[in-house]
C-alpha cells in the first residue's frame, strides 16, 4: 500500500513518521511519501539562530500536560534534549488600565486584583449560581459573559482567546474552540464546581490542574527550539520527505489517488492532506467541490511576530520575571502579547541579552499584521513603551509574517466539520488532519496524528 501525505508541517511529518513506525513495528507493507511545497520542513513551527539568539518563528513551545507529545519527542531521541520553561515563567501579566498587572492564581489573589473592578470580582464569585447554557453552539463571550459576567469575559477571557487563537471572543464557537470548558459546565453545571473536581483529582493522581493563570502543564521545548521537533522527524523519514514538491490536484479515479506534483502525476492507495483547510479545498475541489465549500468556509487570522534583540542593561528596571503579557482589547495598545522569550527558557540569548516577541493582528486587527517592517516596528517600539517603559534600541529586529497564522472555529464549526465528515465517506481513502479542525496546538496535531495514521493502514 502507498500513502501520500501532502505538507509537512508538524501534522504531516507526525502522520507520516507514525504510519512509518507504525507499519514498520507491524511488518506491514506500506511505502509512505510526503510532499511540501516550501524549500524546508516545519510550516510556521521553526527557530531561526541570528546573533547568538535562538527565535521562534511560530509556537513558543508546548504544554508538557499532553504525554503523547513527550512520547514522541523520547521516540524521536530528543527526550535529554527537552527542556521546561523557567520557575519565572509561571508569572503571567496582562496589561489592563495602562498598567500591567499580574494574573492572580488563586481566590484570596482575585480579590486583591486589580484587573477587574470591585462589582466584577463579585460577578465572578457567583459563577457557581447561574444556571447551565442551553444553547449547542454559542460564542465564547456570550458563554463567559453568562458565566462570569461581562467585564471578565471581556478582559480575562478575550486575552486567554488572544493568546491562544488570535481570535475575536465574539466569532469563536465555544464548543469547538474550547471544548473541554464547555463539557465542564455540562457535567458539573459551572467553571467553579469544575475546577474544584479537577484540583481534586489532581491531588489524588499527582497531576497539575489548570487554573485562571492558564491551562494545565508547563511550557517545553527543545535545547535548540522547536526546529530540532522538525529536524528530528525530516531524519527519521528520510528520502521519504520531498521538498519543493507542489501538489496542485488531486483526483480520485476510482481504484486510487492520482496527484499532480511537478510534472508528474503520483499514485496513492490513501491520501492525507495535512495542509490548511483552505489550501486542501483547492487541491480537492475538482474530486469533490461539496467538501471544498465547508473548508473554504474556515477563517484564519493574520499574525505578526516582531522579535526585538536587547542588551540587559538597557532594560534596568523593566520587570521581566515572568512569561510575558497579554492584551484584552479596548485598552490602547494594538499588541495582541508579549512573550518574554529569554526569560522563559534563559538559553534563547546571549548573555547580557534579552530577547522579546511581540505579537501583532489578529482577528481583532488583521490591518496590523499587513503593515511594512518599518511601520510595524514603530508600532512594537511604542506600545513596549506605553505598557512596560522600554525605550532603549534593539539591537535585533526580525519579524516573521505568517498571513495565515491560526485557523478562527468560529460559529458553526463543529457543523462544518460535520459536512466534511460526511463527504469524506463518499472519497475513498482520503483524511485530512491538522490545526484547522479539532485543535489549533502543536500537542494537538502530534496527539491526533496517530488517530489519522491508525485510520490509513487499517485495512
Amino acid at each position: 500500500m502507498r500513502v501520500g501525505v501532502i505538507g509537512a508541517g508538524p501534522s504531516g511529518l507526525a502522520v507520516a513518521w507514525e504510519i512509518f513506525s507504525r507499519a514498520r513495528a507491524r511488518e506491514l507493507d506500506v511505502q509512505v511519501d510526503v510532499y511540501e511545497r516550501a524549500p524546508r520542513a516545519g510550516g510556521n513551527v521553526w527557530t531561526e539562530v541570528a546573533d547568538g539568539y535562538r527565535v521562534e518563528q511560530g509556537p513558543e513551545g508546548f504544554l508538557d500536560s499532553e504525554p503523547r507529545t513527550i512520547e514522541i519527542a523520547t521516540q524521536l531521541g530528543l527526550a535529554d534534549r527537552l527542556v521546561s520553561a523557567s520557575d519565572a515563567a509561571r508569572n503571567r501579566f496582562l496589561y489592563v488600565k495602562g498598567h500591567l498587572h499580574p494574573v492572580p492564581t488563586g481566590p484570596l489573589g482575585f480579590l486583591r486584583s486589580g484587573i477587574l473592578s470591585v462589582p466584577g470580582r463579585l460577578r465572578v464569585f457567583a459563577e457557581p449560581l447561574q444556571p447551565p447554557g442551553t444553547e449547542d453552539d454559542e460564542t465564547v463571550l456570550a458563554f463567559a459573559t453568562r458565566r462570569m459576567g461581562g467585564e471578565a469575559a471581556q478582559r480575562l477571557v478575550g486575552a486567554m482567546v488572544a493568546g491562544i487563537h488570535a481570535g475575536d471572543p465574539a466569532a469563536l464557537s465555544m464548543p469547538a474552540a474550547f471544548p473541554e470548558l464547555a463539557a465542564m459546565e455540562r457535567r458539573y453545571g459551572s467553571l467553579t464546581r469544575a475546577l474544584m473536581a479537577t484540583r481534586r483529582e489532581a491531588r489524588r493522581t499527582g497531576r497539575r490542574a489548570g487554573g485562571p493563570a492558564g491551562p494545565a502543564g508547563r511550557l517545553t521545548s527543545f535545547a535548540g527550539g522547536l526546529r530540532e521537533l522538525i529536524e528530528a522527524f525530516v531524519r527519521e523519514l528520510g528520502p521519504r520527505v520531498h521538498l519543493s514538491a507542489e501538489a496542485r490536484e488531486a483526483r480520485w479515479t476510482a481504484e486510487a489517488w492520482r496527484v499532480a506534483v511537478g510534472g508528474t502525476d503520483e499514485v496513492f492507495d490513501r491520501l492525507i492532506v495535512t495542509t490548511p483547510p483552505w489550501h486542501a479545498a483547492a487541491l480537492l475541489e475538482d474530486a469533490d467541490p461539496n467538501l471544498a465549500t465547508p473548508l473554504q468556509d474556515i477563517p484564519w487570522a493574520p499574525v505578526t511576530a516582531v522579535a526585538l534583540g536587547f542588551a540587559a542593561s538597557d532594560l534596568r528596571g523593566v520587570n521581566l520575571d515572568g512569561f510575558g503579557f497579554l492584551v484584552p482589547a479596548g485598552q490602547g495598545v494594538r499588541l495582541l502579547g508579549c512573550l518574554w522569550s529569554s526569560s522563559i527558557f534563559p538559553g534563547r540569548a546571549p548573555a547580557g541579552r534579552v530577547l522579546l516577541r511581540a505579537l501583532v493582528g489578529g482577528a481583532r486587527d488583521p490591518e496590523a499584521a499587513g503593515y511594512d517592517d518599518e511601520t510595524l516596528l514603530d508600532l512594537v517600539r511604542y506600545d513596549l513603551a506605553i505598557a512596560m517603559g522600554i525605550e532603549a534600541e534593539p539591537s535585533l529586529v526580525r519579524v516573521y509574517r505568517h498571513p495565515r497564522a491560526i485557523p478562527q472555529y468560529t460559529l458553526g464549526h463543529l457543523q462544518r466539520l460535520s459536512t466534511v465528515r460526511d463527504r469524506l465517506e463518499r472519497l475513498p481513502g482520503l483524511l485530512l488532519h491538522g490545526n484547522g479542525y479539532r485543535g489549533v496546538a502543536l500537542n494537538d496535531s502530534l496527539r491526533l496524528a496517530g488517530e489519522i495514521a491508525e485510520a490509513a493502514i487499517a485495512q
